[in-house]
């Protein structure tokens, strides 16, 4: 039997509705197995796993289909479980219903709904199944993967920014002691938080020579809430969905897209807001040169209790100063192994000082059209 193919098992002692209704479930793409009699389905039940159970409820005058039920919940607790009867009482609907039957179905069952019935059920429940075994790895390759077919295919100058945002997130979250769970979450978050960019009206901002207009920059400030409803509705990506929707937010409060302040920001938003920003300075743009780390440092420490909560961004300072020079040139060896970049090209940019853009007042934050 092919693996994707739905096991049905049809149990019913009325055999000329047994048959028929096997046969076109049949027909309809199913592997159907027939039980005239409760004790040979249950039999069947221990002997191998089935994808749903159909079971009449009446047997020769008793109740009996209660006994499949029962037994369905026990050996094969994954499988679908749909009870019919000819003789329909509300009480007893809600009755199997509690037992654990996916539905209560009164005969003649129309082989069409049925089938309509177990296929949607079982691929629910194959899809829950999926999901509750996919591994953090799973997480973390699915989302690169929408990272490099999406986002750094349209803006090449910001391949690896999503792997290098996850590094330092990582690094950050270690020294403040988040829990693992939460790590891991915002290591995804950290990934994908640009991947609204894609869903963006026009995209030809992110290679834009310049300053964005109040226009482009309004339509860009939407790109951290598309990029979490995006992302969808899988329970193990609820938080990160929340983290890629702070990224932009402020501990003052001057963030976007929903003015967030202070203890509103989640520990790991705010983790991701502060290396968002400083990845994107150090990296080579259409329209900038990478800073360096003397303006770099000054610029996050006048930023303390500001853009950044204090406690976080004392934590990446300590880290920026053993490993800045190592981070800050992360992005240029990035660009050379995409190809975007070579060293001689690398080489004759203009430094920040020179081309790059002017030094950032205290109080204002530079918004790379990457960032």
């Amino acid at each position: 039997m092919d693996q994707t193919q739905i096991s049905v098992l049809l149990v019913d002692d009325e055999i000329g509705t047994l048959e028929l209704m096997g046969t076109l479930l049949e027909r309809q793409g199913f592997g159907v197995t027939l039980a005239r009699q409760t004790r040979e389905a249950i039999r069947l039940l221990a002997d191998r796993p089935f994808d749903a159970v159909v079971s009449d409820v009446v047997f020769d005058g008793s109740e009996e289909g209660g006994e499949v039920l029962a037994a369905c919940r026990s050996l094969r607790p994954d499988a679908v479980s749909i009870l019919m009867t000819g003789y329909p009482r509300i009480e007893g609907a809600v009755d199997a219903i509690k037992e654990g039957a996916l539905d209560y179905l009164q005969k003649p069952v129309d082989p069409i709904v049925l089938a309509a019935t177990i296929q949607r059920a079982v691929r629910e429940r194959r899809m829950a199944r999926r999901a509750d075994e996919l591994t953090f790895n799973d997480m973390v390759d699915i989302l690169s993967g929408l990272v490099s077919q999406t986002i750094e295919r349209v803006d090449p100058y910001t391949a690896g920014h999503g792997e290098r945002t996850r590094r330092y997130c990582r690094r950050i979250a270690t020294d403040l002691g988040l829990d693992q769970q939460t790590t891991q979450r915002l290591e995804l978050a950290a990934i994908a938080h640009d991947y609204g960019k894609i869903y963006l009206e026009d995209l030809s901002f992110l290679t834009k020579e310049g300053p964005l207009t109040p226009a482009e920059y309004k339509m860009v400030q939407r790109h951290p809430e598309v990029g979490a409803q995006r992302l969808g509705s899988h329970p193990q990506l609820t938080e990160v969905c929340r983290y890629v929707a702070e990224h932009h937010e402020k501990w003052d409060g001057s963030g976007y897209p929903l003015r967030l302040k202070g203890g509103q920001i989640s520990p790991a938003g705010r983790i991701l807001c502060l290396v968002e920003v400083f990845d994107s300075l150090s990296t080579k743009r259409s329209y900038k040169s990478p800073w360096k780390l003397d303006k770099t440092l000054d610029f996050f420490e006048a930023q303390s209790g500001r853009a950044f909560e204090p406690e976080v961004l004392d934590i990446f300072l300590r880290l920026l100063e053993r490993h800045g020079e190592e981070w800050l040139s992360a992005p240029q060896r990035d660009l050379e192994q995409a190809g975007i970049l070579t060293p001689r090209s690398a080489a004759a940019a203009p430094a920040a000082s020179e081309g790059g853009p002017a030094r950032p007042t205290p109080g204002r934050i530079p918004t790379p059209h990457g960032s």
